[in-house]
């Protein structure tokens, strides 16, 4: 995220505020439910952290890394939920160690390469699709267009946009799957 939107938030530019949100959402989203695997607690969590950054935007420095600065807030947040859940007065680092649970060498060792596993498949899925799908899977997922930006990119009418991926979202579940 460029600088220039984090001024344009400290400034009080609500559309600014809607792009980082909507960047950053899912991911701050899948980071705090992987620390309370309670769904409605993430989303208040979230929302939480949102309103609070719009509400002292003004004296809010300039944030060099955003997605580590969210995370941080998220992640606070999260412990100031799961202190007050349990009647903590604070949370000292070694607490949030316990509470989390270390992960071991052999997990994250296991984790990676389940990971480079899934980058196999998913390319060799992509592969299996059309030049069209591909770039239309590219445009929406990749460059974070909507379907009626890929129409008109494409010079194509919406309704094909979606038929092609949802032709294309299903070929690569199928091949995932398998």
């Amino acid at each position: 995220m460029s600088t220039d939107l984090w001024q344009q938030i400290r400034n009080g530019d609500t559309g600014a505020m809607k792009t980082l949100y909507q960047e950053y959402y899912q991911e701050l989203y899948t980071y705090g439910f992987r620390m309370i695997a309670d769904k409605d607690k993430v989303k208040d969590c979230l929302h939480e952290v949102f309103c609070e950054l719009w509400g002292r935007r003004e004296s809010i420095l300039e944030v060099v890394y955003v997605r580590s600065y969210l995370k941080t807030c998220v992640r606070n947040r999260i412990f100031k939920e799961i202190a007050k859940e349990k009647n903590l007065v604070s949370l000292s680092e070694e607490d949030t160690h316990e509470l989390l649970g270390e992960e071991s060498y052999e997990y994250l060792l296991i984790e990676l390469q389940e990971g480079e596993e899934r980058r196999g498949r998913i390319g060799s899925a992509l592969k299996s699709l059309t030049r069209m799908q591909r770039q239309m899977i590219r445009l929406k997922f990749y460059e974070g267009k909507s379907y009626e930006q890929i129409a008109v990119q494409l010079q194509l009418k919406p309704r094909t946009v979606y038929n092609h991926m949802y032709t294309a979202i299903s070929t690569l579940r199928a091949a995932m799957k398998s």
